[in-house]
């Protein structure tokens, strides 16, 4: 036997489950919703640079870049082929537990009205009435004639609910077909995309390996580096409110060598002057490559206003933000930015995922840390990590 205690744990318990299983649906949803509306974002602002990319002079960085932007552009649109196949899925799996709740909820209305058919055949000829009634004459005849009148409206309703359920199913399972059919040409157009996301980076890495063996194009290439460098810093320094700090905000000099990294991996190339792995020439690098995996977030390192959040010639998707007193954080090569220009966050907030947009030899994270303008080392900046 199962005691009142018993039962009312398990009640809890089963109460519990739905509820988290809701709430974590829920939350799901959301998070699918949230990153499908920044992949949409991400897809307009990597359009609206192949568009100009095609209308820009043709040099070396340039027509490489388009082919960069071309394969980052149709990686895009497969993530978000990929979030929407989940919403269809998810649409398809909660279409399916409906329609078995309405087809349960069918059969037993339908054994109710299969069991009143039969006792109103067996009770034919009248004599099952009077007794139901309660007789002819006195107080039962009354009682007898109210609980007629009820099984006759329960009867009325169980027969409208079941017509309306019928309906419903009939709704549902339409709705579930057109789900379905959808799910298909999503499935479908998504291995198109696949398709070309695969031949865009093919002919990417075709390009890079002429320009790795042309010595002319290199030398190019490299001029053409300086000059977008030259650029970011611009865009860090034209934005940036130099030694002004928000009343409202930290003031970021109070954490110098105590800030978290941006991201997970190895430190490659520091800060200094490099040899360019691809050009093997000396070239200044004033960050650090930080050797993240793709896909991989990277986090804001303190808080502050977005400053630039797009495509950056030769950086790919670059965020620059504005941590005030002069302080300015820049984050490049991404694959997807999940913040927009003019957005303040908070430190340690995530600003997007690892790639390889604008690199020249695959997916990393670079980073700079600037100061009035000048770059300085981060690591004066990051907390030290432990070997």
């Amino acid at each position: 036997m199962v005691s009142n205690r018993q039962r009312v744990g398990f009640l809890t318990a089963a109460v519990a489950y739905c509820l988290s299983a809701l709430v974590g649906g829920l939350g799901w949803a959301e998070d699918n919703a949230a990153r499908l509306r920044s992949l949409e974002r991400q897809i307009d602002r990597l359009q609206a640079e192949l568009e100009t990319l095609r209308g820009n002079e043709r040099t070396v960085l340039v027509d490489i870049e388009e082919l960069q932007v071309e394969a980052t552009l149709r990686q895009s649109e497969v993530a978000r082929t990929r979030r929407q196949i989940a919403d269809l899925e998810g649409d398809i799996a909660e279409r399916d537990a409906h329609l078995e709740s309405l087809l349960a909820s069918q059969q037993e209305t339908r054994r109710y009205l299969e069991r009143r058919l039969a006792e109103i055949y067996k009770r034919g000829d009248g004599s099952g009435i009077r007794r139901l009634l309660g007789g002819e004459n006195g107080d039962g005849f009354w009682q007898g004639v109210r609980y007629a009148s009820w099984l006759n409206s329960k009867d009325s309703r169980a027969i409208a609910e079941f017509r309306a359920r019928e309906d419903e199913v009939r709704l549902e399972r339409q709705g579930l077909e057109e789900r379905r059919e959808a799910l298909q040409t999503v499935r479908r157009r998504g291995e198109r995309q696949r398709a070309a996301a695969l031949a865009a980076r093919a002919r990417r890495e075709d390009a890079l390996q002429d320009l790795r063996l042309d010595q002319d194009r290199r030398r190019e290439a490299v001029a053409e580096l300086e000059a977008a460098a030259a650029r970011l810093g611009d865009l860090a320094a034209g934005g940036a409110d130099a030694g002004r700090l928000d009343p409202e905000g930290l003031d970021p000099e109070k954490f110098r060598g105590l800030l978290d990294w941006p991201a997970e991996g190895d430190l490659g190339a520091g800060f200094g002057t490099i040899v360019h792995p691809k050009f093997r020439t000396e070239v200044p690098h004033p960050g650090f490559d930080i050797e993240a995996a793709e896909g991989s977030e990277f986090r804001a390192v303190f808080e502050g206003r977005v400053l630039f959040a797009s495509w950056l010639r030769s950086y790919g998707l670059t965020i620059i933000l504005d941590h005030g007193g002069g302080l300015v954080s820049v984050y490049a090569h991404g694959s997807v930015l999940q913040v927009e220009k003019g957005q303040q966050v908070l430190r340690n907030e995530v600003l997007g995922l690892v790639g390889d947009t604008g690199s020249l030899r695959g997916p990393f994270l670079y980073f700079e840390m600037r100061e009035r303008g000048e770059p300085v080392d981060p690591s004066k900046w990051l907390r030290p990590r432990r070997e």
